[in-house]
């Protein structure tokens, strides 16, 4: 018998998997329940953040990014002026954010390997910047930003 494909979405990307070690993963399901509304844009950059990268997340595993667009690509911008922050980042993991964002961006080759995929890494990473960022930053509305 074939084994079941695990989806994974924004809503499962940080729900543990038996024997995994991936402490961040309970603390994006809080900030996800917290702080992304059920539609349209987050009021704060933290939720906009958890948010971006679980559309990105869920747009690759659910459809291998058919439907990748504009709003993903400012999703993606979003996320690179953010996480870019020297003051929580050493240069090596802006870098290394730096290029998970481009593999994200070559939309028709997504990286769905699970735990080592940019997606995963980059969920890590948000929530890091979250941790470092306690008091919550207002968002600007994206007017351009549909998704």
């Amino acid at each position: 018998m074939a084994a079941k494909k695990r989806r994974i979405s924004a809503a499962n990307l940080g729900k543990n998997r038996k024997g995994s070690n991936e402490g961040w993963r309970p603390e994006f399901q809080r900030l996800w329940k917290e702080l992304v509304p059920a539609t349209g844009q987050a009021t704060t950059v933290q939720g906009e953040l958890i948010r971006a990268i679980g559309r990105l997340s869920d747009e690759a595993y659910r459809n291998g990014n058919y439907n990748f667009d504009k709003g993903h690509r400012i999703q993606c911008k979003y996320l690179r002026e953010n996480l870019e922050d020297p003051t929580v980042f050493s240069e090596v993991e802006i870098h290394e954010i730096d290029q998970w964002i481009d593999r994200i961006l070559d939309a028709r080759h997504p990286d769905l390997s699970g735990s080592s995929s940019p997606y995963y890494r980059l969920a890590e990473k948000v929530v890091q910047w979250c941790k470092a960022k306690p008091e919550l930053i207002a968002h600007q509305l994206i007017p351009a930003l549909r998704r």
